[in-house]
């Protein structure tokens, strides 16, 4: 593999660190993003990324959790496959805003149970509001999307 796809792949693993993740996820999701095959096997993801199994197989189950890669098969072929997901930015956002909810819930079951009101109180009030807030907002923005891809897609030409 090229100097440049490599760096890919490592650049990929740092900005999923920063975003609270793995590294090694970040490094999977890179390669598969890049690879010059459809889908790669475990057994491909490892030899080239040189991690061990329970590395790449707990990554793997969280970048498929997170809707991020998606299995496939072959017919006659009894190994599973990995490949980047074609799944819409809508229906991944929309995961996410069922996640805000539920810290919203969270948050709001936290504060009433609660027998004082302190900072973290105030804490837990503020939160939830700003969740759902960005829940509102993330509905919105979705829509926009939907409506303005194609004319922000010929804009990238």
């Amino acid at each position: 593999m090229d100097t440049k796809k490599l760096q890919h792949i490592e650049d990929s693993g740092l900005l999923f660190e920063q975003f609270g993740t793995t590294r090694m996820a970040g490094r999977i999701f890179g390669y598969l993003l890049i690879c010059d095959e459809d889908a790669v096997s475990f057994d491909q993801i490892r030899e080239t990324l040189q991690a061990s199994k329970g590395s790449i197989s707990t990554n793997v189950k969280q970048l498929l959790q997170t809707g991020l890669i998606e299995q496939t098969a072959f017919p006659g072929d009894r190994k599973t496959y990995y490949r980047a997901s074609k799944i819409s930015i809508g229906k991944i956002t929309g995961s996410r805003l069922e996640l805000m909810e539920k810290f919203v819930e969270l948050f709001i079951q936290a504060q009433a149970l609660k027998n004082r009101d302190d900072d973290l109180s105030k804490w837990l009030e503020e939160t939830a509001i700003f969740y759902k807030w960005m829940e509102l907002k993330m509905e919105e923005l979705i829509g926009e999307w939907e409506s303005n891809k194609e004319q922000i897609k010929n804009r990238l030409s």
